[in-house]
């Protein structure tokens, strides 16, 4: 019975994650994932390691912070350096915010 009770609690905050997805390189795992919005604001030279998007379509109770702090998880488990968000769509349905958020994972050279 205990161990059914804690697969049912896995499983409830599974689902509740943002759904990410990633296609790229992967390299060691970084501790420190710089945070950019615009590539002008990037001061080091760098090559994309891939693309990564996340949205909220299985729990649109989770926010953009979440999605963007899933994301940014992901890219440190992934080797990333830094994070450059590229696109933003939100669409509201019946006072459900539904977003999409997509990301390219940066390594610096």
């Amino acid at each position: 019975m205990k161990n059914t009770i804690i697969v049912l609690l896995s499983f409830l905050v599974i689902s509740c994650a943002p759904r990410v997805n990633y296609l790229g390189d992967e390299y060691a795992p970084t501790s420190h994932v710089d945070i950019f919005f615009d590539e002008v604001d990037i001061e080091r030279n760098f090559k994309v390691m891939g693309l990564i998007s996340a949205n909220n379509s299985n729990n649109t109770f989770n926010s953009l912070d979440k999605i963007k702090e899933k994301m940014v998880e992901e890219a440190r488990m992934k080797g990333a350096d830094a994070i450059l968000f590229i696109t933003l769509l939100s669409d509201s349905v019946e006072a459900n915010d539904r977003h999409l958020v997509e990301a390219k994972l940066l390594k610096y050279k």
